[in-house]
């Protein structure tokens, strides 16, 4: 089994149980305090992002979970809880380590036959180095040496499920500042918006979708109570919109068990973006006044790999290493590509001076691969062909080397690999006029101007915005509320939610002309009237030399994504969407899969597009006439110079 370090970033967590207390008299009443104080915070494998668990086979594998713990002071302890599935097919020794920290806190014997297994690992505040706590997973097991059998022969496997839980126990009064809050909330958050008219409201909840996932369901807007019992299952956030004063002022407050941020200020917006930036760590007062937040605008010719927040640290590798490096169109400069990838990487000789070989894919596209024969740092370049790139991109480095040892009395040796610092992503001008979703989600990246059209309610458009702020609106990105279309100006890019047209030119689908009809390729009618009315759509419209993101909700239940089906959006300039999230997402320009029809009104273009069979028919009867004339005309000139 590969070594995977799975870097977990949204953790919230619990206060727990008080001390012992100094007399028996005095402990039945410091222990109800403490059990008032205290919550729980449980997150899943399939929670953090990894519904498939992870695998062990071929009698070895190796895997670090690393949980971000901003402060120990309000962590109490903690329970790790590990369902598992084994299995072999012919008696083999085989075992489980887990550690927490430096300490190994358990060792699971595994037997042949298929079982289920929980098991529970307590950990403390001292398991907690650097900023992590690190769970760390050995398997391993052996034959007897008296007897050489391929290690495979073994069929055996150990799959650590989804559902194994991380129980985190923290005192609710030690998450005092807005940084601990950001740090230890759950992934799951509510927006409290009572002042719903102004702009400032409307930017502060537009970044909250974008900030906290709004793509993937987990913002929702409401001031409902929160949950009950003691699991922190979901963060509460207060927006209080004022007319003067500071921008934004942020207090965390501890009501009914669980803590909640308040933000209040003319822009609350920037208060939550400075929680999700560099600048987070200022915000570790009672209180934070937020005036203005630096954004982090990548540079216009390369992009280097470590600022990816990819896991580039070095491998043992005995056969096959695969090294993942995601990253968003989002990283990129407006109007930038990858052009190449240029890796710097080393690869250590194994005792019989053997090196290994770099295969480079991506997107699951090969680049191509290089040797690395020689154990010292090289340089390898690969070309990225046009149009591979899109919203949501993976580069895979896979190490590959001949596996050396074994001889059933030793275990195959791992020597180290690693994709050194200076690994860049070159880049170059993307191409003019590829509009699409992916890569106006990078101009956003630059800012952003925000209408909300007077005559919808923000209440009931929210639900709609969500979901395409989360996928459209990078964290980065400056939100520039505006009062009207008319006030937009030129030099960034729009997003207006409104029922009219925004653009000054002809959008794909225009609400403007009369009733409208949306066909499948096939002429088959998909959506008109009221089934049209009630779907969202969101398109790409231009206004003057400016493109932008023009939503118009629907009259229907607005998107309800999820984790496992969120809504994205990604190539093509037209969505339609409607509870489900995305029912088709399409290009307009190179081979649409929609067409646009108003029966009100009759264009050449619709007049082709209804009596095509007979125009088409006409032509090639035509032709054939004019041939036959041709041929006729000719016979007959050479009959009468034949009777002449």
């Amino acid at each position: 089994m590969t070594l995977a370090r799975l870097l977990i970033g949204v953790l919230a967590f619990a206060p727990g149980v008080a001390s012992a207390q100094s007399t028996d008299q005095e402990q039945p009443a410091a222990v109800a305090d403490a059990t008032a104080a205290s919550i729980t915070r449980t997150t899943t494998l399939a929670d953090l992002g990894f519904g498939d668990g992870l695998t062990f086979r071929q009698l070895s594998g190796q895997s670090t979970v690393f949980v971000p713990v901003p402060d120990t002071a309000p962590l109490r302890g903690g329970t790790i809880t590990l369902d598992l599935k084994h299995g072999a097919t012919v008696p083999v020794d085989r075992y489980l380590q887990i550690s927490v920290g430096a300490r190994v806190v358990s060792t699971q014997s595994l037997g042949n036959r298929e079982e289920t297994l929980s098991i529970p690992v307590p950990f403390g505040p001292a398991d907690v180095a650097n900023g992590f706590l690190a769970v760390s997973l050995s398997y391993s097991g052996a034959f007897s040496d008296r007897v050489c059998i391929d290690e495979r022969a073994s069929g055996d496997f150990l799959q650590i499920s989804p559902a194994s839980s991380i129980t985190l126990e923290l005192d609710a009064d030690g998450i005092n500042s807005p940084a601990l809050f950001a740090g230890f909330r759950p992934g799951n958050m509510r927006i409290a918006l009572p002042d719903q008219s102004s702009l400032g409201g409307l930017a502060a909840a537009t970044r909250a979708a974008a900030l906290f996932g709004g793509e993937t369901g987990s913002v929702r807007f409401g001031t409902d109570a929160g949950p009950s019992g003691q699991d922190w299952t979901e963060g509460a956030v207060q927006l209080d919109i004022a007319t003067s004063g500071v921008q934004s002022e942020m207090q965390v407050l501890t009501d009914a068990r669980f803590p909640h941020l308040t933000v209040r200020g003319t822009d609350p917006q920037l208060g939550l973006w400075q929680l999700a930036s560099n600048w987070a760590a200022l915000a570790g007062g009672d209180s934070a006044i937020t005036t203005a937040v630096s954004p982090n605008n990548p540079t216009n010719d390369v992009l280097a790999l470590s600022s990816l927040n990819a896991d580039l640290t070095p491998r043992l590798v005995v056969s096959t290493q695969d090294v993942l490096i995601p990253f968003e169109s989002a990283d990129l400069p407006a109007g930038k590509t990858v052009a190449s990838v240029d890796l710097m990487m080393a690869a250590a000789l194994d005792a019989e001076g053997r090196g290994a070989t770099a295969s480079v894919y991506l997107n699951e596209t090969l680049l191509g691969n290089r040797p690395l024969p020689n154990g010292v740092p090289e340089r390898l370049t690969f070309n990225v062909p046009r149009g591979l790139i899109g919203r949501d991109n993976l580069l895979r480095v896979s190490i590959q080397r001949q596996p050396s040892g074994g001889e059933c009395r030793f275990k195959p040796q791992g020597y180290p690999a690693q994709i050194l610092p200076g690994s860049t992503l070159r880049l170059a001008d993307a191409d003019d006029g590829d509009d699409h979703f992916f890569t106006l989600r990078q101009d956003f990246g630059e800012g952003v101007q925000l209408v909300l059209d007077p005559d919808l309610d923000l209440a009931s458009a929210l639900p709609w915005i969500s979901g395409v702020a989360g996928t459209m609106i990078p964290d980065r990105a400056t939100i520039l509320p505006r009062a009207s279309v008319s006030a937009l100006e030129p030099g960034l890019p729009f997003f207006v939610i409104s029922q009219s047209n925004p653009g000054d030119g002809d959008p794909a689908i225009d609400f403007d002309s009369g009733r409208v009809e949306i066909r499948n390729r096939s002429g088959e009618l998909m959506f008109a009237g009221d089934e049209l009315d009630r779907i969202g759509v969101a398109q790409i419209v231009t206004r003057g030399d400016q493109t932008g993101l023009w939503l118009r909700p629907g009259a229907g239940p607005a998107p309800e994504p999820t984790v496992q089906q969120p809504l994205v959006l990604n190539r093509g300039d037209l969505a339609l969407l409607d509870q489900k999230g995305v029912i088709v997402a399409t290009g307009t320009r190179v081979n649409p899969v929609l067409d646009v029809a108003y029966p009100d009104r009759t264009s050449l273009a619709q007049i082709l597009a209804k009596y095509r069979p007979w125009i088409v028919g006409g032509a090639w009867l035509l032709l054939t006439l004019l041939v036959l004339i041709v041929f006729q005309r000719i016979y007959r000139n050479r009959r009468n110079g034949t009777a002449g």
